[in-house]
């Protein structure tokens, strides 16, 4: 077995080599952010606009005018 022991500057080594490849999926994460954003609030949309046209449908009321 190993009798090392773990030393502070072991843990600040290892805590930044994760904290720069954290920040480097970040960056190149960042340009497709927005286009990611759009793309959702078009298909949140266009479903919002299918299941009020369902609704409207739905609970519409038919008149229908006789002549006595």
């Amino acid at each position: 077995m190993a009798d090392k022991k773990i030393t502070k500057e072991d843990l600040t080594k290892k805590f930044e080599a994760i904290e720069e490849g954290v920040t480097q999926a970040a960056s190149k994460a960042a340009p497709a952010v927005p286009m990611v954003a759009s793309a959702v609030g078009a298909v949140v949309f266009v479903v919002a606009l299918y299941i009020g046209y369902r609704l409207g449908k739905k609970r519409s009321t038919i008149v229908e005018v006789t002549r006595l």
